[in-house]
Order: structure tokens, then C-alpha cells, then sequence
């Protein structure tokens, strides 16, 4: 018997998995690519030290091109399930391990 099983009837449109947790935690952080929206610091360190454009400018001028960042996934859409289950485990209480645990849940289900 699988744990995973189909929810639905047979109406031809898209059929719904069941899925358990670590498959659902796998797929929101290593398919889907959800990220976690974790709130600010709270010690007042609002101001982060960044580069000016110009100096950007510069130094892929002196690379003679431009250096591609790339995106978490190609193309921006994360299915809207992934980012529940990223908010949820983004507000994972203290009791629980806080934001250190939910780190390490989404570290381990990217690892797979």
C-alpha cells in the first residue's frame, strides 16, 4: 500500500496526489523552488552594505562582459501549494525550533 494515493473522480481534468510530508516538503523546496519569506532582524540592521551601479558598471567593464545572476527557477511562477508550504514552515514556532528549524527542513528537502 502506497502512502501516496489520487484524490478526485474520474472527470478527466487534473488529478490530485496525496502526498506525506517529506514528499510535499521535496517538492515545494527542490521542484518548485518555493523560498522561505523569513521576517527581517530584529536588531535594527535595516541598512545593508551594497554597491553602487556605477561600480557595477565598472567592474564588468573591466571583465569585458556581464555576469549573469540567473533566478531561483527559470521563469518566475512557483505553484501556489509550493508557497503555502513555504509560509508554513517559514512559521514554524519557537518551540519547535523557530527559524533555525525551518532552515534546516528546507535544507534537508532540497538535499532530497
Amino acid at each position: 500500500m502506497s502512502v501516496q494515493g489520487r484524490i478526485g473522480g474520474a472527470g478527466g481534468g487534473k488529478v490530485k496526489r496525496a502526498l506525506g510530508i517529506q514528499a510535499a516538503l521535496e517538492w515545494a523546496f527542490r521542484v518548485e523552488q518555493a523560498q522561505l519569506e523569513l521576517p527581517p532582524p530584529k536588531d535594527g540592521a535595516d541598512e545593508g552594505y551594497s554597491f553602487g551601479l556605477e561600480y557595477v558598471l565598472i567592474q564588468q567593464a573591466a571583465l569585458g562582459c556581464k555576469v549573469d545572476g540567473g533566478q531561483h527557477k527559470m521563469g518566475s511562477y512557483t505553484h501556489a501549494d509550493a508557497e503555502v508550504i513555504a509560509a508554513t514552515v517559514a512559521g514554524m514556532p519557537s518551540n519547535l525550533g523557530g527559524i533555525r528549524m525551518a532552515i534546516c527542513v528546507v535544507e534537508l528537502a532540497r538535499a532530497g
